[in-house]
């Protein structure tokens, strides 16, 4: 401290000299050479005069001052000398916050001797876990019980480091997942605590981790010190992305920048969401961080502060005024906060760790406590940053660049670069070994000095224990390895249990014989909570206390109420309420006073005599008991009266004016038209001499019913496209209801083609039940195939009610069948599904010539099926014509079966049995009668050449329709199959008429 003192003086003796000797003409090089060497003129060239000017009476009047104000400062620095503080830079972070006074120190020796323990966290189980780096194992102690658990990491000598856990959700269960580096091996490692599996990932050689992150999408970051890289490693699919810093080494293990610290931070503004890769470089002496999203770099270069070699290790992001920040600690004694780019640069802010050469590293950050706590390794202090208030610093430029394979300007220099690869993992199980700890006493340790520039500093019991990292539980409790090899333990920084109790009020004034009550409050001050024991102590004779809470863990509340008696002395007493808890008391002092009874003035009281509630319909009555009784003093008359009644109403009282103690009764009578509802009486007493009470029964007036219901038998229903359906809707009285209920109906989604009818669409329901009915006739057209929502309303003067029905309209396969027949289950549908879908769609023939059919027939069959269902007539003509049809397929289906266990042929002959028969049928009479008209023109020559041609065209399709079958030709066997059906159908027409005018020609003439 003293050689600080002093340095600052002499460097205020050198400005005053040096502004003087300036003013006199002597030559400036010359003199911030001789005064301040080469680096110290720079840091108070804003100090200096630069143009010498003329000596002047006034310059040296100036220069006079000035030495005395240097004089006055060495006088005023003389006592600081002898100070044991250090020397610190000036106050940056104004202390808002007071800085916790006591902490309280616990330890647990590590079972492996000289295990160097490094990393530290903790999980979501309050365990604790740590790297040990000389023995090359994994740890987790448990501070409930004391266990520690080890486990031997498989790679040898690997040298874990920086360790991160994370709860991963496997098969619905909560696991927690440790990642940690392992230094020397190069590799990323992963430890299941659910299985006790290690898998490892092996980086390239050279790598070195160090620092490690695992992000919201339990992505891991490290920084890669020996390559000077940064990676992620995506552990589920092992692809490993690298982005290799500008200024990286050629060779690996021997890096030029050495980044060391990383941290991931989300950060969500309303412009945009992205991932900040920050990072340290410890030998580039720069803070950088990545946008991931963008791929963009940001470099900050402390060199360009102009005050030397900062060498940043460690870092943790946050946020300030909602832009993100972040928080380093470096080689050169200060922790820094660096703020976002403003576009004219970023706020840059430094404090000197009071401590000199304190080796500050691991920072965590505390969020409840608004503060960044981290580990002086040289010198055993836990140090903590107050961050309430920031920023106070200097611009620093950064410098941007955007690392390729993007395409963007600038690119960052060669080697910056983004590459991907595939890396792959090795999982063991290490062997773990248990062993309980006993813990040490607790000891308090207190402030070593501070707050300084925001820094308050805990040293611990050993100057020489090492700590490395800090971890923050869920309890606030500090976590820490003490690497030093001697020591080698774990250790807890706590706050102490510490607690407080007041009273309210602090004086209470009573005549004997009379109660009173005091509430006490108990907070807890600090550290966790522990049961709690209140007493009342000084109590004067006859006086009883109680309190309603005697036992509890702070923080609660607890009424003492105490009692005295007729014969209790008069006076004043103070007594005190004493509480203990956790190895210490506190007190607190009440006072009661105890006077002589006054005179007792009037007082009366209203109370309920029965119900304080009544409810009652529009146009009845209720009644409420009211008692007026006397509590002190010469009675007086009581007058009551009510307010708060409902519109329309009226009150009487069997009796409002009387002397208490007397009963009464308030009487209400609605009527038919007083508004429903809840209404507060307010029944309000006045005395001859002015005193007023009150009582508030309540009332409840409902109205009479008014409604109507409206309801469908159905709430789903199923159309086909094309169709219609009738439903009966019913309206029903409720109640008083009377009037018009108007119908209307709206689907969901609209669409032009669905459309409903009311009739009629009014309907005039009598009341108290009374029921009226109407047919709502829906219709679905063409183009209408979904899931609608049919809303039908029914509005009247004063209620609305609504029904909603779901119709599902879908397009029947055998839309001229369903019309005809009535429904998509009538026998004769079902029949037709089951013949198409179960042998001629299971044949390769069959569902290539249904491909051709589904084409002609839905070409025409939805307007058929339309017609049918607006006609009946119409339907009853197609059952006659379908009839024949029907029962061709029929006997065609048992051809089918007859040919069973060869179906492709049994779907040849069913074919061709389907399409004579239906010729015969359909197509024979107008043949026939065509032939008979026109027998005279056709020959025998015709006829056989007909034959001839028919017979011939059959053998090619039959010989076509083997072949598509033995090659699968689907296209040509749509062809040849429809050329099939339609021959025989030609043929089943042609051939009766050909044989009738045959014989008919053979008779002689």
């Amino acid at each position: 401290m003293a050689e600080s003192h002093l340095k600052r003086v002499m460097v205020c003796v050198r400005i005053v000299w040096f502004n003087a000797t300036n003013q006199l003409g002597l030559p400036q090089i010359y003199l911030k050479t001789l005064l301040f060497g080469p680096y110290e003129g720079q840091r108070v060239r804003h100090m200096i005069v630069r143009k010498p000017r003329a000596v002047s009476i006034r310059s040296l009047t100036a220069v006079g001052m000035l030495t005395v104000i240097v004089l006055l400062s060495i006088l005023a620095s003389i006592p600081a000398a002898f100070s044991t503080n250090l020397a610190v830079a000036p106050n940056a972070y104004p202390d808002a916050v007071t800085p916790i006074s006591k902490l309280s120190l616990t330890e647990w020796g590590i079972p492996t001797a000289n295990a160097s323990a490094y990393g530290i966290t903790t999980d979501s189980d309050g365990k604790i876990w740590f790297t040990e780096n000389a023995t090359n194992k994994l740890a987790r102690f448990d501070p409930a019980n004391g266990n520690f658990t080890e486990w031997n990491i498989t790679t040898p000598n690997s040298q874990p480091h920086n360790i991160f856990s994370t709860i991963v959700t496997v098969s619905s269960s909560q696991v927690t997942q440790l990642f940690f580096t392992e230094y020397a091996s190069n590799r990323i490692a992963r430890f299941d605590s659910s299985t006790n599996n290690l898998t490892e990932w092996v980086l390239p050689s050279g790598s070195n981790p160090a620092g490690i992150f695992v992000d919201d999408n339990k992505d891991v970051w490290f920084a890669e010190s020996g390559r000077d890289t940064i990676g992620r490693l995506k552990t589920g699919t092992g692809n490993l992305t690298e982005w290799k810093l500008p200024g990286a080494t050629s060779s690996p293990g021997s890096p030029s920048l050495k980044p060391w610290g990383v941290y991931v931070q989300t950060v969500t503004l309303p412009t945009y969401t992205n991932r900040f890769v920050w990072f340290t470089e410890s030998l580039g002496n720069k803070i950088g961080r990545i946008e991931v999203n963008s791929n963009r770099m940001t470099l900050w270069d402390l060199g360009s502060l102009g005050v030397g070699q900062f060498q940043p290790n460690d870092i943790v992001a946050g946020t300030y005024q909602t832009l993100p920040v972040a928080i380093i600690t470096d080689g050169n004694n200060k922790i820094s906060v660096l703020g976002n780019d403003t576009g004219g640069g970023s706020l840059y802010q430094d404090a000197n760790v009071p401590t000199l050469n304190s080796g500050a590293m691991g920072l965590v950050y505390d969020s409840k406590r608004n503060a960044a706590w981290f580990a002086e390794n040289n010198v055993g202090i836990i140090g903590n940053l107050n961050t309430t208030n920031i920023f106070a610093g200097q611009l620093i430029t950064p410098s941007y660049c955007t690392i390729s394979p993007l395409a963007a300007t600038p690119t960052c220099p060669t080697p910056a670069a983004m590459t991907s690869t595939l890396i792959s993992a090795t999982t063991t199980q290490p062997v773990s070994r248990s062993q309980l700890q006993t813990p040490s006493a607790p000891v308090t340790v207190t402030v070593k000095q501070g707050p300084l520039n925001g820094i308050t500093e805990y040293a611990l019991p050993t100057t020489t224990a090492r700590p490395t990292y800090v971890a923050v539980d869920s309890g606030e409790s500090l976590w820490f390895p003490e690497g030093n090899s001697t020591l080698n333990k774990i250790a807890r920084l706590g706050v102490p249990y510490l607690f407080q109790i007041s009273a309210s009020p602090n004086t209470r004034t009573i005549n004997p014989g009379q109660s009173t009550s005091f509430t006490i409050s108990v907070t807890i001050l600090s550290g966790a909570t522990q049961s709690l024991t209140l007493s009342l102590l000084n109590a004067p004779s006859n006086v009883n206390s109680n309190f309603s809470t005697p036992t509890g863990n702070p923080p609660f509340t607890s009424n003492l109420t105490i009692t005295t008696t007729n014969s209790t002395a008069k006076g004043t007493f103070p007594m005190i309420i004493h509480a203990v808890s956790g190895g210490q008391s506190v007190d607190s002092t009440i006072t009661l006073i105890i006077q002589a009874p006054q005179p007792i003035p009037f007082d009366y009281s209203m109370s309920m005599a029965g119900p304080s509630t009544a409810t009652v319909a529009q146009g009845g009555s209720a009644s409420f008991g009211i008692v007026v009784s006397l509590v002190s003093g010469t009675p007086q008359a009581v007058n009551l009266t009510a307010s708060g009644i409902p519109s329309g109403s009226s009150y009487s009282f069997s009796k409002s004016v009387g002397v208490p103690t007397y009963n009464t009764t308030l009487n209400i009578f609605t009527n038919a038209n007083s508004p429903g509802g809840t209404y507060t009486i307010t029944v309000t007493g006045t005395s001859a001499g002015g005193l007023i009470h009150t009582i508030a029964p309540i009332l409840t007036v409902t109205e009479l019913p008014r409604d109507f219901n409206l309801t469908a038998p159905v709430t789903d229903i199923s159309l086909v496209q094309g169709s219609r359906t009738d439903i009966t809707l019913t309206i029903s009285s409720f109640g008083y209801f009377s009037g018009n209920v108007s119908l209307g109906g709206a689907f969901s989604p609209a669409n032009s083609g669905m459309s409903v009818v009311f009739t009629p669409s009014v309907l005039s329901p009598q009341p108290n039940g009374g029921i009226a009915q109407t047919s709502m006739e829906v219709t679905a057209e063409k183009n209408t195939v979904g899931t609608y929502t049919l809303t039908i309303t029914g509005t009247s003067s004063s209620p609305s009610r609504s029904h909603t029905v779901t119709l599902n309209v879908h397009v029947s396969e055998c839309l001229i069948a369903t019309a005809t027949y009535g429904s998509e289950l009538a026998p004769q549908v079902e029949f037709l599904k089951t013949f198409r879908d179960r042998q001629v769609l299971r044949t390769f023939a069959g569902s290539n010539f249904m491909i051709a059919f589904n084409s002609w027939y839905y070409s025409f069959s939805p307007a058929v099926a339309q017609y049918e269902n607006s006609n009946p007539t119409a339907r009853v003509v197609a059952k006659v014509v379908l009839y024949p049809l029907i029962s061709v397929l029929q006997l065609s289906s048992s051809t089918f079966s007859a040919f069973g266990s060869e179906p492709e042929f049994a779907a040849l002959i069913a074919g061709l049995l389907v399409g004579l028969v239906v010729g015969l049928l359909y197509l024979g009479l107008p043949i026939f009668t065509f032939l008979w008209t026109a027998r005279c023109r056709i020959g025998s020559t015709a006829r056989y050449r007909a034959t001839r041609s028919l017979a011939i065209l059959f053998i090619l399709l039959l010989t076509g329709y083997v072949v598509s079958e033995l090659l699968r030709l689907a296209l040509a066997m749509i062809l040849i199959s429809s050329g099939l059906v339609l021959l025989a159908l030609l043929m089943g027409g042609l051939l009766p008429g050909l044989a009738v005018l045959d014989r008919f020609q053979r008779k002689p003439q």
